[in-house]
């Protein structure tokens, strides 16, 4: 079935849906050597959950929301706050995790040399991808180069758009 939705009639005839037909193209990257308050200041504006990892034009990495939640810990996670304490001591837990996000760096906790799949891959196969390594998204690779990156929303969105 899935298979099926995957595909566009051209000319009478099948076209297999690909990648770029989905893919996002407006990038916003991270380097590196950028602190994880950076990469939550650009995913806060773009509402983005992943950004590549950029490196000299090419792409050394991911992050993800869940990669800079971890980093601060959990916030059901015990801290060396009690739950039970005064609006203060709150802030000043606040404080601390935000001073984590600035003292670590991008490549300290990215995944190296993400998956990633080119322009022309199938959307089947990206889609058969995403679902089974339980990406939110990956990146979109030509000769080395970045051009965009695919997730299960563009998926969402071009269902919604060709009922």
């Amino acid at each position: 079935m899935v298979l099926e939705l995957l595909k566009l009639p051209l000319n009478g005839e099948m076209a297999t849906l690909r990648a770029e037909d989905l893919m996002g193209t407006a990038l916003d990257a991270v380097s590196p050597d950028a602190s994880l308050h950076d990469a939550l200041k650009i995913m806060n504006r773009t509402g983005d959950l992943q950004l590549p990892v950029v490196k000299d034009g090419e792409l050394v990495g991911i992050i993800t929301d869940r990669d800079l939640r971890l980093a601060m810990n959990s916030p059901f996670a015990q801290t060396d706050t009690p739950t039970r304490t005064a609006t203060f001591s709150r802030k000043k837990a606040n404080l601390k995790r935000e001073a984590i996000l600035d003292d670590i760096q991008v490549d300290q906790c990215m995944a190296p040399d993400p998956q990633c799949v080119s322009s022309d891959t199938p959307a089947h196969e990206v889609a058969d991808l995403l679902s089974l390594n339980k990406f939110g998204a990956m990146p979109v690779v030509d000769e080395d180069k970045l051009v965009g990156m695919i997730s299960g929303i563009d998926f969402l969105k071009h269902f919604a758009a060709n009922p």
